[in-house]
């Protein structure tokens, strides 16, 4: 049989064990939250550079307004060169997107989101 002593010792392992246990989960959401993000920002960036290609006189920004839905975050998006798919030297699109974030949780401070998208003209 246990004594009591053993049994407060059970119970101080606990609470040794539990705040470690709670801060990795914490650490599990916020890596697939990022991972999830940057995956998103990443794709929006290919398809507005996609998008750019096939059709340049269309506005980067209102493409990423499109893509973003509901989403509420500031997005920072430039597209190089300047002009567009006008010669053979400037036959692609390069399109990158930016967005600041704070996790979710608030324990592991802010973030910044970098996605990149190249694509090769089509006319």
């Amino acid at each position: 049989m246990y004594t009591s002593r053993e049994r407060g010792v059970a119970a101080v392992e606990f609470a040794l064990i539990v705040p470690l246990l709670v801060l990795f989960l914490f650490g599990i959401v916020e890596g697939g939250t990022r991972y999830t993000q940057q995956n998103q920002v990443n794709h929006w960036a290919f398809l507005t550079a996609r998008d750019l290609s096939i059709d340049p006189t269309k506005s980067a920004s209102s493409i990423v307004t499109t893509l973003k839905g509901s989403d509420t975050h500031t997005y920072t998006v430039s597209v190089t060169p300047a002009s567009l798919c006008t010669s053979t030297a400037n036959n692609q699109v390069t399109v990158t997107i930016q967005s600041s974030r704070t996790s979710i949780s608030g324990m592991f401070g802010g973030y910044t989101l970098k996605g990149k998208g190249v694509a090769r003209c089509e006319s």
